[in-house]
């Protein structure tokens, strides 16, 4: 018998983004739970004390659950429970797992065995574009990734479209229901995810956005990947949010360095501080989970430079950047310089940022460590990764490694 109006009842009852995990693993079902009366409530471990959430679960009137069922039907909206065959298992790992997802799409794509999430900022400059670009674009191309993000202007948009674009598949999780006429910039862009993936969200048909409904839908942005890729993090903003839920769900964090002078990095920076991996490419993320198969090395082979210039000029390469002064001690005296020294500097476009050459540099004495480089350049953590970022786009400088970097 299908159990899907005893988990759209519970859903109805205890809302959303509530920790169901220890009610469903004590009673075993959702029907179970329906099924049960005031005494077996009591015991739950979880609901002894919660007067409130057990007065709701006594309520078994299922009529707003058949309305809904019924309007899923009439609009070709797909509903997927715990125990549904597309229903994502990753999400069953979170204690506040969605008791019901509702989805318009192809639920078939919710089984991609390789799924990252790239989400950023509303608002992003230039260079958080390209890069985000060039990133999807590689993940789809090299491993048919499937990419997960939130809808939203910006970096959601480019993530979700570039996955398209590509010919690949995407997810775009909602912080609303379906029907809603929330942000119609992007009906057009919905429309061809509903064509080409699958729009889900964990809210009732025509339910509109609320207070609560973005923050309680970042979670599952972030738990249904492997990894979540960030673009440009304000602090306190809705892509750190999500950070924050891949943490405590123990997904990986991978994010772009960033200007530390710019606010829309200032989250970004401050992941990375905390342990983050720093990503260049496409490349960072497959060689981290498939190093057999993709290094940076191969893929050059296979396919050339993986990180080709962004033509635009970033909003942070347009700023000026003054030279330090370097140690006299641990620098060169000019008339020492060598011939790989000279073709290095000669090599380098014009458009690279000061930043850049100083570090690029630097980076002519062989393999360095971010440390090295750091403490060589006198330049601060986040310019030395932005410089980073901006060689590894141009095709100058390559990871070799945890934290050390070499020429390529």
């Amino acid at each position: 018998m299908d159990n899907t109006i005893y988990w759209l009842w519970l859903r109805e009852t205890v809302g959303s983004a509530y920790d169901i995990k220890d009610i469903i693993s004590h009673f075993n079902s959702a029907k179970a739970l329906y099924e049960a009366d005031e005494q077996e409530l009591n015991t739950c471990d979880f609901l002894r004390n919660r007067k409130t959430v057990k007065k709701k679960l006594l309520n078994k009137n299922l009529c707003e659950c058949e309305k809904i069922i019924s309007q899923c039907k009439k609009y070709g909206i797909h509903i997927l429970t715990p125990e549904s065959e597309f229903y994502p298992k990753t999400l069953l790992n979170i204690k506040n797992y969605p008791a019901v997802l509702f989805g318009r799409g192809d639920v078939s794509v919710l089984k991609s065995e390789f799924i990252i999430s790239v989400i950023g900022s509303r608002t992003p400059c230039v260079y958080g574009e390209e890069a985000a670009r060039k990133i999807v674009s590689g993940l789809v191309r090299e491993k048919n990734t499937l990419i997960v993000s939130g809808g939203a202007l910006g970096i959601d948009s480019v993530a979700h479209r570039t996955a398209l674009e590509c010919g690949g598949k995407t997810v775009l999780v909602m912080g609303c229901g379906h029907g809603t006429k929330y942000l119609a910039e992007n009906r057009a862009l919905r429309k061809a995810v509903s064509e080409n993936g699958i729009l889900i969200t964990e809210y009732p048909p025509f339910t509109d956005v609320g207070a609560k409904t973005f923050p309680e839908r970042n979670r599952i942005v972030s738990a249904l990947s492997r990894a979540v890729v960030i673009i440009e993090a304000a602090d306190r903003s809705g892509t750190f949010s999500t950070a924050r839920h891949a943490r405590r769900q123990g997904r990986d964090l991978f994010v772009l360095p960033g200007d530390i002078d710019s606010g829309n990095f200032e989250g970004s920076n401050q992941l990375l501080s905390e342990g983050a991996k720093p990503v260049f490419s496409h490349v960072d993320i497959l060689s981290h989970y498939f190093a057999e198969k993709y290094t940076k090395e191969k893929i050059l082979i296979k396919n050339g430079n993986p990180f080709p210039k962004i033509d635009s000029e970033s909003e942070f390469s347009k700023k000026s950047v003054k030279e330090p002064t370097v140690n006299k001690e641990k620098s060169k005296p000019e008339e020492k310089i060598t011939e790989t020294e000279e073709n290095i500097r000669k090599n380098l476009p014009e458009t690279i940022s000061k930043t850049a050459e100083i570090v690029y540099n630097i980076m002519s004495d062989g393999v360095l460590t971010l440390d090295e480089i750091e403490r060589l350049s006198h330049l601060g953590t986040g310019k030395v990764l932005a410089a980073l970022t901006e060689l590894e786009l141009e095709g100058f400088v390559a990871g070799d490694g945890p934290g050390t970097y070499k020429i390529i």
